[in-house]
């Protein structure tokens, strides 16, 4: 079974942990904590998918100074590209780049906004889900690869 390969290369490998896997390596831990970290890890799909959100979430994502200060030319234009039960946010969208001007010398609102796209720019999956296993794996799992 390919997915117990994998564990094993995972579990043993010298690259803790493995190359292109976000997670906790797993040196030094005990059976059950090596199980907890694999399942906890992931892998980038490679693939942006669409920011879909709602307006809510974006202003939540502004300092609060930030958006007091702004013009009334700005809220103007915030009020436009943030209209709507939700908006695309993706990245190239009009709607990024407006909000990313709008704040534009404001780094933590702007970082904060581009926490809240990031998931969607750089989705991940779980690395045993990426390796075709079809849940999470547990004990029997570990000993049925040969690990311990």
């Amino acid at each position: 079974m390919a997915y117990y390969t994998a564990l094993q290369t995972a579990w043993n490998s010298a690259t803790q942990p493995p190359t292109g896997v976000t997670g906790t390596a797993l040196t030094g831990l005990t059976t059950a904590q090596k199980l907890a970290a694999v399942n906890a890890w992931t892998v980038s799909t490679g693939v942006a998918v669409p920011a879909i959100m709602t307006p809510s979430k974006i202003i939540n994502a502004i300092v609060p100074t930030d958006l007091a200060a702004l013009t009334t030319t700005q809220v103007t234009f915030l009020t436009l590209v943030l209209q709507g039960s939700t908006v695309d946010a993706s990245q190239g969208t009009t709607v990024r780049a407006a909000v990313q001007n709008i704040f534009a010398g404001k780094t933590q609102t702007l970082s904060q906004l581009a926490a809240l796209v990031a998931p969607f720019d750089n989705p991940s999956v779980s690395w045993w889900s990426a390796n075709g296993y079809p849940r999470p794996f547990d004990l029997g799992d570990v000993a049925a690869a040969g690990l311990s």
